[in-house]
């Protein structure tokens, strides 16, 4: 192992810099005790529980020895200070303080940083649990500190844990007012716009503060309306600025009870409640509006990433139509160009040659297996659909000749003036009416169907109704639904053509499939 890990130039200065701050805060909390040695706010608890959270694991040995050090310079006889009080010679002392109490902060700090990731307190899970934490290592502290002195006097169990109360109650406020600002500070990633307002928040409380501060040397104490007008910034800077906010507002809340303190005859512990009650309302809003943010931005992300995969889809389904009509039109065109063509040539052939009765049923023959082809074509691109309007296309196409094999009374309605498709859009909108129709005879055990065509000013309405059982509502439903391959198609060749496909329950019985398509730039 090299020492050199744990001794070095930086972490010297960071053990003089922590040390500085650990007892300049100390020198002030002592001002405020309310049993011998015990303050009602211990700033350094917050000082060390920051550094220990914060600072390299590898870092800390120097913290303790900075601190330890300074603490002998400054209390030891003929120190700076010069207080036996917070020096005493006993072998307890020094175990509790050299050995006990820096095992139990490391114990607890390395099996925390273990679970627990700084910032700590970004999110309302890592909040609570570092206030959690912040409490039982005040606790155990405490017991160490307190259960030596306990031990040697032989102090009474009852008032032992009333000390031991209060000792952890002023621990824990330290730990609150300060450590927060500390954890934004160290991050240095919360405050990215409307920092004015920000300052001029924080810069008119502290004003507010030092105005009664002022005013009580006047005899005019206000300090009891100072104390609680400081709810709303503290609110505010917590819900408009969230982890920064917040952690600044704890501050202030701790400034704030610090001056009503020295104006108020009011027992120490309700200015403890009064910080800890409103700095973890604050801490607490202040880690949801940030979760919430970050939040929101994961989300953000993940709709953008949605939408381009949905994009993706979109382009790869239209890809996929357009191939798959490409391909039909390809086949259709050889069927009818080639075996057409040689059928057509077969029979001409045989009606030259010979006559007979074999002749003629071969002829007949010829003939079924030229319709046959026919059908077989119009199903690959229905016939007329690069040169008729849509309209005759339906009229004329396989659609009603289906229909009227399935026993099915089809009406045909025509309504106002017919635009001009494109072959594209033309042949999006018969699979669609074809679709429609196909699933009503294999589904409906519908007796009526009817086609309607209405052009209205902007618009092309397709409508295909029947009289059956009905669309069951599962398929209808978009939150249930499970639409199938043919469904699929329907909708994604109304998006083709930039058309709006609704499928619904008639009026009395049946369904409904209505296709609206846009004509402003047909006209």
């Amino acid at each position: 192992m090299k020492i050199t890990r744990y001794i070095n130039t930086n972490y010297v200065i960071l053990g003089l810099v922590y040390t500085a701050f650990f007892h300049g805060v100390w020198l002030f909390s002592t001002q405020y005790e309310i049993v011998s040695g015990t303050v009602s706010w211990y700033l350094p608890a917050g000082i060390r529980l920051a550094a220990f959270l914060l600072l390299p694991l590898c870092s800390w040995p120097l913290l303790l020895i900075a601190e330890k050090l300074t603490h002998f310079i400054l209390f030891h006889p003929g120190g700076v200070l010069d207080n036996t009080a917070f020096l005493s010679g006993s072998t307890g002392w020094y175990l509790v303080h050299l050995l006990i109490s820096p095992a139990v902060i490391c114990f607890c700090a390395y099996l925390f940083r273990r679970r627990i990731q700084a910032p700590y307190f970004d999110n309302v899970n890592s909040t609570l649990a570092t206030l959690a934490f912040g409490v039982l290592t005040s606790v155990a502290l405490g017991t160490v500190f307190l259960g030596r002195r306990a031990i040697e006097v032989q102090t009474d169990i009852e008032i032992f844990l009333s000390i031991l109360f209060d000792f952890s109650l002023g621990d824990f406020v330290g730990i609150v007012v300060l450590c927060p600002l500390l954890f934004a500070l160290y991050t240095r990633q919360y405050v990215h716009k409307g920092k004015l307002t920000l300052y001029l928040t924080a810069g008119t409380w502290l004003l507010l503060l030092a105005s009664s501060h002022y005013l009580y040397s006047d005899q005019i104490n206000i300090s009891y309306q100072i104390k609680y007008l400081a709810v709303f910034p503290a609110l505010f800077l917590s819900y408009r600025y969230a982890v920064m906010g917040s952690a600044l507002s704890c501050l202030l809340i701790g400034i704030t009870a610090f001056v009503v303190a020295s104006q108020s005859t009011l027992p120490p512990i309700e200015h403890q409640f009064y910080i800890l009650a409103l700095c973890v309302s604050c801490l607490i809003l202040g880690a949801s509006i940030n979760q919430s943010k970050v939040l929101n931005k994961e989300l953000a992300k993940k709709n953008e990433d949605l939408e381009a995969s949905v994009k993706s889809a979109q382009a790869l389904a239209t890809q996929l139509v357009n191939v798959q009509e490409n391909e039909r039109k390809r086949l259709s065109r050889d069927l009818h160009d080639d075996f057409g063509h040689r059928i057509v040539d077969l029979k001409l052939q045989l009606s030259i040659k010979s006559k007979g009765d074999d002749n003629e049923i071969l002829l007949n023959k010829i003939d079924a297996l030229y319709q046959a082809m026919k059908k077989s074509l119009g199903g690959l691109r229905p016939s007329g659909i690069d040169t008729l309007p849509i309209e005759n296309v339906i009229q004329r196409s396989e659609i009603i000749t289906t229909l009227k094999k399935a026993n099915i009374d089809c009406f045909y309605e025509l309504n106002g003036t017919p635009v001009s498709f494109n072959s594209e859009q033309k042949i999006h909108i018969y699979r669609i009416v074809q679709e429609a129709v196909t699933n009503s005879i294999k589904y409906a055990n519908a007796t009526s169907l009817w086609i309607k065509i209405n052009y209205e000013p902007h618009t092309a309405l397709f409508t295909i109704s029947d009289d059956g059982d009905g669309i069951p509502q599962h398929i209808t439903q978009a939150e249930n639904a499970e639409p199938t391959l043919g469904l699929l198609s329907m909708k994604e060749r109304a998006k083709l053509i930039n058309g709006t496909l609704d499928i619904f329950h008639g009026n009395q019985s049946g369904t409904v499939v209505r296709l609206s398509v846009p004509t402003n730039d047909l006209h």
